[in-house]
């Protein structure tokens, strides 16, 4: 006999590739229905969208979901202009339509190619023929090479229209340079269209050249790591969608290792779905799921993570504490209370102690401070201060996860031990 929806293999199978359609790690969010927190960072640019003039740049840390938030800027908008999720046809129709569209800038890019990029999209009636259509290049003479003046005149006959340009960091400068000029002259002008750009940066100064000339124009949203209840929401959202519930537990350590980076939630999250399908719980994610996930998670991890967790810590010799070191940097930096990230060689001693059963002391490991600030060993760490009270903290936020997760495939911990060391003073609850 076939097996049908009641069969517990077939149910697990299901709830195991439904998994991948809520937890996402792969690539930014672009349901809203799915897409948790940052509301105030939604309203701030909706309400820059609805007024003429002003601009939206978006950046931040890698890893932060910039380019989620950018996503769901759309459906956003639209409820935003007054539309409802049970309006008639006829209801939408009376709310004026307006133009979302966004490209992703690379290094090739240059002003003209990203602007035929975000326009290509949009047709025109044929100025002879009314029931043909063409390109807004077409419709406007836009050949080659376009001007900062030809832009403005196109966006002058796109009443309320938004483009958004995601991974601006990528773009050569002189593009930076173009934008800052278009977006003065269409503040200068009143043109009621929004520029919304988004990129990796720690400043609006290193992403958008002579931003003080715009600064009026702009709203700056700098995109900060996620609050812990914001990751639970995460989570919260996947359960309603798939039908299970995480442990307490099991969802604080999700939320802990993730260093307040949502595409580790996403990715982890999604395992240990598929650890509680592959023992038939179809309700029910355990933190030994999570401890399992975190395991295949770091096999799944970005290649570039990757490769710089292996140049760190890599050495011909077997004693060599490189690996060991970088793990309890991981750990200090996470307790970290510090705004930037930064953290003390004081705050490496408890934790190196705890994982070697050794007393340790600084000088054990200060050149290995220093040698993770060496490009040799990929400059994992950057080091700020006097020699005498130097901190440190970590290049790539994206690696302090990893560093968790392969603490626990390499064996330097078990997935309880993670816990009990990521858990001071946080309150988890150990369950059986």
């Amino acid at each position: 006999m076939a097996a049908d929806i009641g069969d517990p293999l077939q149910r697990a199978e299901l709830l195991a590739q439904r998994a991948s359609t809520v937890f996402q790690p792969r690539t930014p969010i672009t349901t809203k229905e799915l897409f948790a927190g940052r509301w105030t960072e939604l309203t701030d640019i909706s309400d820059a969208v609805h007024q003429p003039g002003l601009h939206v740049v978006i950046y931040g840390e890698r890893g932060v979901g910039k380019s989620s938030l950018a996503n769901v800027v759309s459906p956003t908008v639209w409820v935003m202009d007054g539309h409802r999720i049970e309006e008639t046809p006829e209801e939408a129709a009376a709310i004026p339509e307006r133009f979302m569209l966004k490209a992703v800038a690379n290094s090739g890019d240059n002003f003209s190619t990203l602007w035929h990029r975000l326009l290509a999209d949009i047709q025109w009636p044929h100025p002879d023929d009314q029931t043909l259509l063409v390109t807004t290049s077409t419709a406007f003479g836009l050949q080659g090479r376009v001007t900062v003046d030809e832009v403005r005149r196109v966006l002058a006959n796109l009443r309320g229209a938004v483009f958004i340009v995601d991974e601006f960091d990528q773009a050569p400068r002189d593009v930076s340079k173009a934008f800052t000029e278009l977006i003065k002259t269409l503040s200068d002008l009143g043109v009621d269209c929004t520029i919304i750009i988004v990129g990796v940066s720690e400043t609006v100064e290193n992403l958008v050249g002579d931003h003080a000339s715009i600064g009026r124009a702009v709203t700056q949203i700098r995109l900060e790591r996620m609050k812990a209840d914001e990751l639970r929401q995460i989570i919260g959202k996947a359960e309603s969608a798939l039908g299970i519930k995480f442990d307490d537990d099991a969802a604080a350590l999700i939320v802990h290792v993730s260093q307040g980076l949502p595409h580790y939630v996403h990715l982890i999250g999604l395992h240990a779905v598929r650890s509680a399908a592959q023992r038939l719980s179809l309700t029910r994610v355990q933190l030994d799921d999570v401890f399992d996930a975190l395991k295949k998670a770091v096999k799944q991890a970005q290649q570039t993570v990757t490769e710089k967790h292996s140049t760190a810590t890599h050495s011909s010799q077997k004693t060599a504490l490189y690996r060991q070191v970088l793990f309890a940097c991981a750990l200090a930096a996470a307790q970290s209370h510090d705004s930037l990230g930064y953290f003390s060689p004081s705050a490496v001693v408890d934790p190196l102690t705890e994982i070697l059963g050794k007393d340790i002391t600084i000088a054990n490991f200060t050149s290995h401070l220093t040698g993770f600030c060496d490009p040799r060993r990929g400059a994992v760490l950057e080091r700020d201060g006097q020699p005498w009270g130097y901190r440190y903290r970590f290049r790539d936020p994206l690696l302090v996860p990893f560093i968790f997760m392969d603490g626990m495939e390499s064996g330097l911990t078990s997935g309880r031990g993670l816990l009990q060391l990521l858990s001071r003073d946080q309150g988890f609850n150990l369950s059986s």
